[in-house]
């Protein structure tokens, strides 16, 4: 829960209370559950609506607005059309520090399509934007990191000795 509390919020200290919002939540609605079976997800949605309205509640109150992404970004190499992460041999930190260089909105669809897999039209529900604007973002995500990608692989690299 805290990797995905960690993914919507800008530090450590408000994912802390972001999973402490979603554990409430949790403990506060276990007798509303029906299958035991749909524990995991059930959960993690929990956790991500609480941490998006985290992000909202806050995003009034400061100027950077900016998201923390653990490195579960390593799992993106392999969904969605970044399969040139992997061919490029980046590691999640590196990866990391791209996508948090994107812009606000579009690091938000692009978390929660790319590794949540949420549709484009939960998106727009979620986080108050139309289907076709999500769409966009995502693709200007995935542009914006290609662009970087490609930098990167131009950059010479230092070999230590």
């Amino acid at each position: 829960m805290m990797k995905v509390c960690k993914r919507y919020v800008e530090n450590e200290e408000d994912a802390v209370e972001s999973m402490n919002n979603s554990f409430l939540k949790v403990v506060q609605g276990l007798s509303g559950l029906r299958d035991i079976n749909t524990l995991p997800g059930w959960v993690k949605q929990i956790a991500v609506n609480t941490s998006i309205d985290f992000y909202r509640s806050q995003k009034r109150y400061t100027e950077r607005n900016r998201f923390t992404i653990d490195t579960e970004y390593s799992n993106v190499q392999h969904t969605h059309g970044f399969s040139d992460f992997t061919e490029s041999k980046m590691d999640s930190q590196q990866i990391f520090k791209l996508i948090s260089s994107l812009p606000d909105t579009t690091r938000e669809v692009l978390n929660l399509f790319a590794i949540d897999g949420y549709s484009h039209k939960e998106i727009g529900e979620m986080i108050g934007i139309s289907e076709e604007n999500s769409r966009w973002h995502l693709h200007k995500g995935r542009k914006l990191l290609m662009e970087q990608l490609n930098i990167q692989k131009q950059k010479p690299k230092v070999q230590n000795i």
